[in-house]
């Protein structure tokens, strides 16, 4: 397969945004311009989710919505071979693409808070339910929230409420059962019967401020799902106050899921444990993707001129 991918130009994107037709961004009307030609075979999957051959001009390939690689090198030989076949007037846009006019698209990776708080979120079952038993996602604070984590004033034993609508986002949008597949069942206000954070001053040294996280959330949502989670919360962090970031981070919830979710590909509604761990995430671009829930939260998007 890598032998194969040395003949493309491998890139891989969200589709959420791309596929809707509201959004007449180039890449969005080029993505939604092969992504119609695909035909749905046996073991692919509805919707634009996939993966794709595709030649510049937007001419279709080859595509499988397929995990298996033995059908994804499959796919990749098909995407050479018409390739092979394929004029040049097929091959390339009419005219190369203004590289200015993705300054304009409306990316959510725009809304990445250079000066914030970004965390790396996985989600892991206790016990192993099948592959895969783990998932990625992201979640992104701006820097005034960031600061709201720890008290105005640090000193030694000092306690610290964090505001209860920080604590609400993370039960809402990021404390939920991603194991298996990303679920889009987030839970509305009135789900969170728990939402409790509190930040203990352990030290302060120079420009340093040591503390540790305690507290707990509780959602449950009966209507149109029947799902919930309820996780202690346990974490500690060192800020910088000079600064003014964290340079360490780590916060684990712990707790009883159930329920079968929107796409979160649970078999087995029965309560079980599972744990979601929040870590600083590197700087790297492939760090900079944006949280599954950010079209739902408080990040907005600037109007398009």
């Amino acid at each position: 397969m890598q032998k194969l991918a040395a003949e493309f130009v491998v890139a891989a994107d969200a589709c959420d945004r791309m596929q809707k037709e509201f959004c007449q961004d180039e890449d969005a009307l080029l993505f939604r311009k092969f992504a119609k030609q695909r035909t749905l075979k046996k073991g692919n999957r509805g919707g634009a989710q996939g993966h794709y051959a595709v030649a510049p001009s937007g001419e279709l390939l080859a595509a499988s919505s397929s995990a298996d690689s033995k059908i994804l090198v499959e796919m990749m030989k098909q995407g050479l071979a018409k390739w092979a076949t394929l004029p040049r007037d097929k091959r390339l846009l009419p005219k190369p693409p203004d590289p200015k006019a993705a300054e304009n698209w409306r990316r959510k990776e725009k809304l990445y808070p250079d000066d914030g708080l970004v965390l790396r979120v996985v989600a892991r079952d206790q016990k192993r339910e099948r592959w895969p038993d783990s998932n990625l996602d992201y979640a992104w604070f701006r820097k005034d929230e960031a600061r709201a984590l720890l008290p105005a004033k640090p000193k030694k034993d000092a306690k610290h409420d964090v505001p209860r609508e920080l604590v609400q986002r993370l039960a809402r949008f990021h404390l939920l059962d991603n194991v298996h597949a990303l679920n889009y069942t987030f839970f509305p206000k009135e789900a969170i019967e728990k939402a409790r954070l509190t930040s203990i001053v352990l030290q302060v040294k120079d420009d340093l401020v040591s503390l540790i996280f305690e507290g707990e959330t509780r959602a449950s949502l009966v209507s149109p799902k029947k799902i919930g989670y309820e996780p202690k919360l346990l974490g500690r962090a060192t800020f910088n106050f000079k600064e003014q970031k964290f340079v360490s981070f780590e916060l684990l919830a712990v707790g009883l899921r159930w329920g079968l979710g929107n796409c979160n590909q649970r078999h087995n509604p029965a309560p079980a444990l599972m744990g979601i761990v929040f870590t600083l995430a590197g700087k790297s671009q492939a760090e900079r993707l944006p949280p599954a829930s950010v079209s739902y939260t408080h990040l907005t998007l600037p109007t398009k001129a």
